[in-house]
């Protein structure tokens, strides 16, 4: 059986972040090894209240839960959640879901069912340059924005693109 690869590029947004009137909203374009992609987006509808950071680790879970079985995924999220993937969960574990000081882990909820999903694939992770004019990642930017503004999921597949060269 041949393992799948995927490249995910996600993005959270969140209106009045850190504001009583915030709506957050997060996005991801999952792209295969044939060029097909998924496109997803939908509001932070968990109970909390919505900030750029929920959003942010949504987008991430929403993308791995997306990619059904096991496979090779590459993670192109924020800086934060990069960071999150590849220095500080090992150490927020082994301490009990809490930081160097002692805190709890902010979010704690999400990066816990974010930690279930990266067993689950043979994920690399890399931070993206927000707003670096990458097609994919300026998509998900969009999706999230729009999911945030108009409290609304969305779900598209685009077939692959072909490219003809003169």
């Amino acid at each position: 059986m041949n393992t799948r690869t995927y490249t995910a590029f996600t993005d959270g947004a969140c209106l009045n972040n850190g504001n009583i009137l915030a709506r957050g909203g997060w996005g991801a374009v999952i792209r295969n090894a044939d060029g097909e992609t998924l496109e997803i987006a939908g509001p932070l509808d968990d109970g909390q209240h919505p900030t750029n950071q929920r959003a942010e680790l949504t987008a991430a879970i929403e993308a791995l839960k997306s990619v059904k079985n096991q496979s090779l995924v590459t993670l192109i999220s924020s800086s934060n959640v990069f960071k999150g993937i590849t220095e500080w969960l090992p150490g927020w574990k082994s301490k009990g879901w809490r930081k160097s000081d002692k805190k709890p882990v902010e979010n704690a909820d999400l990066w816990q069912k974010l930690d279930v999903l990266l067993n689950q694939h043979q994920v690399s992770a890399q931070s993206a340059k927000e707003h670096s004019g990458h097609p994919d990642n300026e998509r998900a930017d969009a999706l999230a924005a729009r999911a945030a503004e108009f409290q609304k999921a969305s779900r598209r597949r685009l077939p692959k693109t072909e490219v003809v060269v003169a």
